[in-house]
């Protein structure tokens, strides 16, 4: 995997940001102790917690399943298991890296080292990322629609950050449809952009950027066949990515109930978290890490007396845990790819 060094760098942001929110969070609120964060968790109910790690680990099977649906319908039947790693890859990359942009590289390394040609790769990912989008859009209406008056209960940088992540969905979704099925109007506009900006000499070259803008045109004409041809498996494949999103929103649900929240304000609970994740999504910041939590001690604020005990409790589950065990799955399936590799070098 190329980039070691940068990644590690990004580990150790992400490490920084996770110290400094969590000094921000406890150092600052006299309240708070550790022994009363213990018995806080002691006191909770054992099979809340245990539905809410299942919830945990369905945000990596989810997407593997659907990642493992789009494989067999490009006609690259692979196990579940591999479809795991897959997902395990571009989650734990993605929570350490700045927007995601680490995850799918990493993800896309696996998939083609498994013989997965890389433009079926590239279409394949695309296609996933696109229906995660969806998904999270698909939730929001959700929230918005049912508890329509929830955001009020939200701080005024919160509104702003949930009406930012709103928008930013609906500018992703609306750029795919048109890469895929108007490409040209967008690579004509890149190219146009790319022709001004070497004009002002800020842009060298362009010849090299105009034949990678007709490769991505190539990319994207592929993906609106596939999409053509594999509707039901693709609507499967977003079936898996609602689900995805609807496991990690239900770790925070479980660990409501089981702290005692109230029963009247579960599915609160739910909108809660959802205008979180919304809210949180587009941070360009590893894991979202910081923005999430604020998001989350103010939206449950209105919700339960100690907000920052069950934020705590909710995101270790959510987020640290899950990226730990996606890291040491991606971890031991690059060991077993690189003694895989030296093994045949041997042969050879």
């Amino acid at each position: 995997m190329g980039d070691a060094k940068k990644k590690n760098i990004w580990v150790i942001v992400l490490i920084l940001l996770i110290g400094l929110t969590l000094y921000a969070i406890v150092g600052n609120n006299e309240s708070f102790t550790f022994e009363g964060f213990v018995n806080y968790v002691k006191a909770a109910s054992g099979k809340w917690i245990f539905l809410a790690f299942l919830c945990m680990m369905g945000f990596f099977v989810f997407e593997g399943l659907a990642l493992k649906v789009l494989c067999n319908a490009f006609g690259y039947k692979r196990s579940t298991k591999k479809c795991i790693v897959y997902s395990s890859s571009d989650i734990y990359f993605s929570a350490i890296t700045p927007s995601a942009t680490g995850g799918q590289p990493v993800s896309a390394y696996f998939m083609m080292k498994d013989k997965i040609p890389g433009a079926v790769t590239t279409i394949i990912l695309l296609v996933n990322l696109t229906l995660y989008t969806i998904s999270i859009i698909v939730i929001g209406i959700v929230c918005f629609v049912t508890r329509p008056t929830f955001i009020t209960n939200f701080s005024v940088i919160s509104k702003i950050m949930i009406i930012i992540g709103v928008c930013v969905q609906f500018v992703l979704l609306i750029l795919f449809i048109l890469l895929v099925y108007k490409e040209k109007i967008i690579t004509k506009s890149a190219n146009a952009i790319l022709k001004l900006l070497h004009k002002i000499h800020l842009v060298h070259n362009v010849e090299d950027k105009q034949a990678r803008l007709k490769n991505v045109e190539a990319q994207y004409k592929e993906c609106a066949l596939a999409i053509g041809s594999h509707k039901k498996q693709i609507f499967v494949a977003f079936i898996f990515n609602l689900l995805q999103r609807l496991s990690l929103i239900m770790v925070s649900v479980c660990v409501f109930i089981a702290v005692g929240g109230s029963s009247h304000k579960i599915f609160d609970a739910f909108v809660a978290q959802g205008l979180v994740v919304i809210g949180s999504n587009s941070v360009p910041i590893p894991g979202a890490v910081g923005a999430a939590d604020y998001l989350f001690i103010d939206g449950f604020g209105s919700l339960v007396k100690d907000s920052i005990s069950i934020e705590l409790l909710s995101r270790g589950i959510s987020f640290y845990c899950c990226i730990i065990i996606c890291g040491i799955i991606t971890l031991i399936a690059y060991l077993l790819q690189s003694v895989k590799g030296m093994k045949q070098k041997k042969k050879c």
